[in-house]
């Protein structure tokens, strides 16, 4: 078998709802710009794969940088590369879809030895107000979730926030409350997740702070919270056995890698593949030969209005089932993909958002009964100020207002002088 056929497709694939476009917009992550990888071999099959647009992650002024080709792959035979890691995520699931359908059987033969029949899943909100977490925890238990993997951040009043969320789900619901790190160290870790131990529905905590970088800071928070720490996959965390339990993501050989080393040190992990249902039923075929992938699993895919899928990957009781069909076991929907197909130097709705002005203000209610008040131009400014320690984070109270731009010029001269700050 050789390929004869290789596209990478570029898709504006909008949000299902105004709430996520708003917070996806304004927030340090993924946007609408999904990429889908397609190769047709010599005998009349096609294996699948996408990825994300990343550029809309870092950088807002100019163009996004060209994605990798895959012309290159053209007369290649996809059983000699579908474990190079080297290819990049959507190439390397396209291959092995291939080469499972070339073969009749299901993605996860070429993996491993299969482990489980059905693979956990979690639903996924970056930072909103409260009321919209909840109106997405009400919807993710509409689909059959069962988890809510939460992205805390201090300019949001993280208790508020559980329990409006609290309100709405089933008493055996779980949060999983993701900090990257904003708490900063284990001292005020120790006072938060004390607290947030005493709800119900809390269920882990993802990185309160970095722990690599304070490994006995690590090993005395982990004794004392009463609900799992869990962090990124890396061999120092592993060795010093500081947490109980990991992220793992990135290369196919890169992630059974990792798992065999979790697996090491009896220590569950979820899987973290950002992507559309192709990711996502991917992500499951994998999850099913790991013995410690465990946890839910995040790969996102539920925020598109479409998954790219002709029939969607039904979540039952916050688990997905495993296909044995040959391949990634899906039927992708070409015409959502011809649909949803942009030029590549088309910008995403993401990009248009964030080249326009506006300023963000974090402020809260001091003990004197005045607000506090800090301004900024983007969400990177405000979050080095939490990261550098200038701003308490997560006060009682806390919210984050957006100020849209306007031709005035005292918006022109308010946002210069924050601009000229720095911030």
């Amino acid at each position: 078998m050789r390929i004869v056929r290789a596209e990478r497709i570029p898709l504006n694939l909008p949000f299902y709802h105004r709430r996520v476009s708003r917070a996806m917009h304004r927030a340090s992550t993924h946007g609408e710009r999904v990429w889908v990888v397609r190769l047709e071999a010599d005998n009349g099959l096609v294996g699948w794969g996408d990825d994300l647009g990343w550029d809309e992650y870092w950088d807002f002024a100019g163009a996004p940088p060209p994605r990798p080709a895959v012309d290159h792959l053209i007369g290649r035979n996809p059983a000699a590369l579908m474990f190079d890691d080297g290819l990049g995520f959507a190439p390397q699931v396209a291959m092995l879809d291939l080469v499972a359908r070339d073969n009749g059987v299901p993605v996860h033969a070429l993996l491993g030895q299969k482990v489980r029949d059905r693979c956990p899943i979690s639903w996924w909100d970056i930072d909103m107000p409260h009321a919209d977490w909840a109106a997405e925890a009400r919807e993710s238990v509409v689909r059959g979730y069962a988890s809510f993997k939460m992205k805390a951040r201090p300019w949001r009043d993280i208790f508020a926030q559980v329990e409006a969320t609290m309100a709405v789900v089933p008493g055996d619901y779980k949060f999983d409350i993701d900090f990257n790190g904003f708490l900063l160290d284990q001292a005020r870790s120790e006072i938060y997740l004390a607290k947030l131990d005493g709800y119900c529905n809390v269920g882990m905590y993802e990185t309160p702070f970095a722990l690599a970088s304070d490994i006995d800071g690590a090993r005395i928070l982990r004794e004392r919270a009463i609900k799992p720490l869990i962090e990124h996959f890396s061999d120092a965390v592993w060795a010093a056995d500081c947490c109980d339990g990991f992220v793992v993501l990135g290369g196919v050989e890169k992630m059974r890698r990792d798992a065999m080393l979790a697996a090491a040190h009896n220590k569950p992990f979820w899987l973290q593949l950002v992507g559309t249902g192709i990711t996502t039923a991917f992500t499951v075929q994998l999850g099913s030969v790991l013995t410690h992938a465990q946890l839910p699993y995040i790969t996102c895919h539920e925020l598109w209005k479409h998954d790219l899928l002709k029939k969607r990957l039904d979540v039952v009781d916050g688990y997905i089932a495993v296909s044995d069909q040959p391949g990634l076991g899906i039927a992708v929907d070409e015409k959502a993909i011809e649909k949803y197909r942009v030029d590549e130097r088309e910008p995403s709705p993401k990009r248009l958002y964030r080249e326009k002005k506006r300023i963000l203000r974090v402020q809260w209610l001091s003990a004197a009964g005045k607000k506090r008040v800090w301004e900024f131009t983007t969400e990177a400014n405000y979050q080095r100020s939490f990261y550098a320690g200038n701003i308490p984070p997560f006060d009682c109270g806390v919210e984050l207002e957006i100020i849209e731009g306007d031709r005035s010029a005292a918006f022109k001269k308010r946002y210069a002088r924050l601009i000229a700050q720095g911030r």
